[in-house]
C-alpha cells in the first residue's frame, strides 16, 4: 500500500496563504510600534538638548567668559572643548564637554565644523540617523520676526574672551527633530529655552534628497524656525 507524503497543492497554498494572513496583521503593528519608539527617542533627546544648553549656560562651558547658550549646531554640544584649554583636540588636557550622546551628535543635520574660535573639535565618527530621526539647531525666532531684526536670529555673536563668531545666543535656542522618512516617524518635534516640546504630525516627508547627513538645504525650511504663536495653534501640539 502507498503512503502519501509530504503536502497536496491546495494544502501547501492553505499554509502560504495563512502566513500571507499573519504577516499582514503582525507586520504593520510591528512597525508601527518601532516608528512609536522612534518618536519616543527623538523626544528624549530633544529633553537631554534642552538640559545641555542649560548646563553649557550656567557653567560656561566653552569658558568664554560669557553666559549664552550654544546655537552653532547641534554636535558642538558634544565636540565644544573648554577655551580654558586654547586649541581643541589636546585630549586628555583639553577633551570635548560631552553634554549630549554621541548618537545624537551624529544625527545633525548639518555636515559643517562651526570653529569656535579653534575651539570646536570635529565629530569623532560618521553622520547617521538616530533611530529615523535627524536633528537640527534652529535658525530663526518668527515670534520675534515682525519687530526682532537681528533678534530673532538665534546664532549671534555674544563677545566673550576667546571670540567664537555667531555660535552664541545670550537667551534663546531652538532644535527640531525630524524623521529621515515617514515610515521612521510621522511627527516632527521642536523646543526651545522654555523647555517646552512641541509636535506636529507630518503628512509629507520633512527630509528632502538622500545625503547623509540632509545638510541644512535638505530639511524642509518650515522645521528650521521657531514657528509664530499662530502656527502653534494651526498644526502643533504640546507634549510636554
Amino acid at each position: 500500500m502507498c503512503r502519501r507524503s509530504g503536502l497536496t497543492l491546495i494544502e501547501g497554498l492553505v499554509i502560504v496563504a495563512m502566513i500571507l494572513v499573519i504577516c499582514a496583521i503582525a507586520i504593520p503593528g510591528l512597525m508601527s510600534s518601532e516608528r512609536a519608539s522612534n518618536e519616543r527617542t527623538a523626544s528624549t533627546a530633544l529633553k537631554t538638548l534642552s538640559s545641555a544648553e542649560a548646563d553649557f549656560r550656567s557653567n560656561d562651558r566653552d569658558w568664554n567668559h560669557v553666559n549664552d547658550f550654544w546655537t552653532g549646531d547641534v554636535k558642538g554640544l558634544f565636540t565644544m572643548t573648554s577655551a580654558a584649554v586654547r586649541g581643541a583636540g589636546t585630549a586628555p588636557m583639553d577633551p570635548p564637554i560631552k553634554l549630549i550622546e554621541i548618537e545624537t551628535a551624529a544625527a545633525d543635520v548639518d555636515p559643517a565644523v562651526v570653529p569656535a574660535g579653534g575651539e570646536n573639535m570635529a565629530l569623532p565618527q560618521p553622520p547617521a540617523a538616530r533611530k529615523g530621526y535627524w536633528f537640527a539647531a534652529l535658525l530663526t525666532d518668527l515670534t520675534l520676526k515682525e519687530g526682532g531684526g537681528e533678534e530673532a536670529i538665534y546664532k549671534r555673536d555674544t563677545g566673550g574672551t576667546p571670540t567664537m563668531g555667531k555660535c552664541h545666543n545670550m537667551a534663546k535656542f531652538g532644535f527640531a527633530a525630524i524623521p529621515d522618512t515617514l515610515w521612521r516617524g510621522k511627527y516632527a518635534f521642536i523646543v526651545n529655552e522654555n523647555n517646552t516640546i512641541f509636535r506636529e504630525a507630518l503628512t509629507d516627508p520633512a527630509r528632502r534628497g538622500a545625503a547623509v547627513p540632509p545638510g541644512i538645504d535638505g530639511v524642509d525650511p518650515a522645521f528650521l524656525h521657531w514657528p509664530d504663536d499662530s502656527k502653534y495653534k494651526s498644526s502643533r501640539s504640546l507634549i510636554d
